[in-house]
């Protein structure tokens, strides 16, 4: 049950050793259930994780007293233990010690108490749940260091780019004293330099590089799955190995793991290659979305805002019978009317639902999708069906021609793949159960190396939009007056540009980071902590991003937070949250929020117009229209909630088809 340390796998091109699909009966789903709410609770105090962390300090203290050449003589005598013999909590307790002491050495850092239990738990292929700012970067090396010392290939995940290329380098020089070799994959990355990548003991990468290196091998691998079909290859002198980047899938530390196993999870990655011609003629789309755009709601359509999808009245199917579709190009008969019917619905949600600046931006003449949870751009994406066409006539864009689906892959799927599989995040309690049920991670929560001196200010909810916009400004002007720095935290670019625009109205300075600026992200992350400093961010900013305060600004009273619209999980809003009042530091938070916001529109409008009476109350108002606002996330959440579970029993019905048809080998 506990001490279930990650084992030596050996691993290659040729190897690529990666667990089986895991098939869960109904019964071992329930099982799941029973175990993680009721005897999980209890059995998890038999960790005893301070005691562990008590006499990993104990023996790094007693390590600070050799001088180099002695320290260097217990790390090699430990790595020939580590390699030799398998993992154990007293093992464990001297890797964590010397790892401890080399990071003092190398980075001038100790971990601290709440780090090394952290490390502790993921080790042991736990969700660690740390605070933000409790220093997880850190606090990862002690748990992927260990499994690299003992030859288990370690791979530390994160949700972009930036945030693996900055952990890297960070943790770079404490891997090089341990004689270990670490390395990042980022999009630039060539074949070759992947390759090289691969091979290091540990590698930090985002999860979109991982999955899309793996699905390229399945792509050069084909039907030759086994090590054995790879050697069989090299022996007919079919060069598969020399395309070839995984060598396979060990270990895993996913950082912000609630992201990226829970928020990204609905949607399955997928590598085109070959263009393929357009199923719809550029003439018939064209007609459709001008067609599409007489359209008068109510009339022709209504729109199901919950939903998001448009259902037309007969009058519009009426009047798309009698038209006369036959273009160059576009199929005939009775097929090219069932399609021009869906082709009209389709451009409605194109035009009703699908907004710039918010679900995508326009850049370079494309149209490039917004991840809605990241708040960065998700370049290697496109809407399918004909959607990401339509929108593109609706922008005045190219036209770009579809591609043909070459692999395909969920991430539920994905990291099911592997051995061993932790994490660590800072809002994980509620997808606990989920995170147990799907990938059967256990949730432990970390505890607070200082006590938090976070402020919640009273929350605001005011009738109008633009009465909410006017209260955000004077709360800019209101602490910028004190000397702090100011982040706003938006879910849409448009938003975000609006207030912009209404902060140099006024003569507030003001940097913006969102999708459209993820180029210069370091350099406003870096300036977001300097006096009277005001950044407006999506929810770019509420992952990963370090806002370091300068001294005057902790006089002050820290970094202020407000969050001008809710995200689409409250784990999101406290990840915004969790910006300020970093490891001690003052901070405060403060929602101001309007009964016109969309998201309140859309999943709570029934229930916002029956308490109407209650709202304009003087002390019951805010609180009861904050209330009506996290009802509406809830609703939100559920629906991303029920969406994820058809992902993953699509997953399953694919599998078992497969099984019947024959393919025993089937990923």
């Amino acid at each position: 049950m506990f001490n279930r340390f990650p084992r030596r796998i050996p691993t290659s091109e040729q190897l690529r050793p990666e667990r089986p699909a895991l098939a869960l009966s109904w019964f071992d789903r329930l099982a799941r259930k029973v175990y993680i709410v009721i005897f999980w609770p209890l059995l998890r105090l038999c960790l005893r994780p301070s005691h562990f962390a008590a006499q990993v300090v104990r023996a790094s203290e007693a390590l600070a007293q050799l001088n180099e050449a002695e320290f260097l003589q217990k790390l090699t005598a430990l790595r020939a233990e580590l390699t030799g013999k398998a993992l154990n909590r007293q093992r464990v307790i001297s890797a964590f010690a010397l790892i401890r002491e080399a990071s003092g050495r190398s980075l001038g850092m100790r971990h601290h108490t709440t780090q090394i239990k952290a490390s502790f738990f993921m080790l042991q292929g736990m969700m660690a749940e740390m605070a933000t700012g409790e220093g997880k970067t850190l606090a990862c090396t002690l748990a992927s260091a260990t499994a690299a010392l003992a030859g288990i290939k370690v791979h530390l995940i994160t949700t972009n780019d930036y945030l693996a290329e900055r952990d890297c380098e960070e943790m770079q020089p404490l891997f090089k004293y341990l004689g270990l070799h670490c390395s990042v994959i980022i999009n630039e990355r060539t074949l070759a330099e992947r390759q090289t990548c691969y091979a290091a003991d540990i590698v930090y990468t985002s999860n979109n590089e991982l999955v899309f290196d793996y699905l390229k091998d399945s792509i050069v691998l084909g039907e030759a799955r086994g090590a054995h079909d790879i050697y069989r290859n090299q022996l007919k002198g079919i060069a598969t190995i020399d395309r070839l980047m995984h060598q396979g899938l060990v270990f895993a530390i996913v950082d912000e793991a609630d992201s990226v196993l829970i928020d990204e999870s609905r949607t399955p990655l997928v590598i085109s290659g070959g263009e393929v011609a357009l199923k719809d003629s550029e003439a018939l789309l064209n007609a459709v979305m001008s067609f599409t755009q007489d359209l008068v709601e109510e009339l022709d359509f209504f729109l199901d805002e919950k939903n998001r999808r448009a259902v037309l009245t007969d009058r519009a199917r009426d009047a798309i019978e009698a038209r006369d579709w036959c273009y160059e190009g576009a199929p005939k008969g009775w097929y090219l009317r069932a399609r021009a019917m869906e082709l009209v619905t389709m451009a409605l949600s194109a035009l009703h639902f699908f907004e710039r600046d918010k679900h995508y931006i326009v850049r370079d003449d494309k149209v490039m999708i917004v991840d809605e949870y990241t708040g960065r751009l998700a370049e290697d994406r496109s809407w399918e069906g004909g959607l990401h066409q339509l929108i593109e006539i609706k922008e005045s864009c190219e036209l770009t021609s579809p591609q043909k689906t070459l692999a395909k892959i969920s991430y539920q799927k994905f990291f099911r793949k592997y051995f061993y599989l932790s994490g660590m995040s800072g809002t994980a309690q509620e997808v606990g159960h989920e995170l147990f049920g799907v990938y059967g991670l256990r949730l432990v929560k970390v505890p607070l190396l200082r006590a938090s001196r976070r402020k919640l200010l009273k929350h605001q909810v005011v009738p109008t939009l633009a009465e909410k916009e006017s209260r955000i400004i004077q709360a800019v002007e209101r602490e910028i007056a004190k000397g702090r720095s100011v982040l706003v935290g938006t879910a849409t670019v448009a938003l975000s540009h609006r207030l912009e625009e209404l902060m140099i109205a006024a003569g507030i300075p003001v940097q913006l980071l969102t999708a459209k600026q993820d180029a210069d992200e370091a350099a406003v992350v870096a300036a977001a902590g300097q006096p009277r400093a005001v950044t407006i961010a999506t929810s770019m900013a509420g992952r990963g991003t370090d806002i370091k305060l300068h001294n005057d600004v902790r006089d002050a009273g820290g970094l202020h937070v407000i969050i001008a619209e809710l995200q689409d999980a409250r784990r999101i809003d406290r990840q915004l949250e969790g910006r300020c009042a970093r490891q001690g530091d003052p901070g405060s938070v403060e929602y101001i929020l309007s009964r016109q916001d969309p998201l309140v529109q859309v999943y709570a409008a029934r229930v916002q117009q029956a308490l109407s009476p209650f709202l304009s109350l003087p002390m019951l108002g805010s609180w009861l229209g904050f209330k009506i606002q996290r009802f509406a996330q809830s609703r939100l959440e559920q629906r991303h909630r029920i969406e994820r579970k058809f992902t993953l029993r699509g997953d399953e019905r694919e599998r078992n088809l497969l099984a019947f048809l024959g393919d025993d080998d089937w990923r």
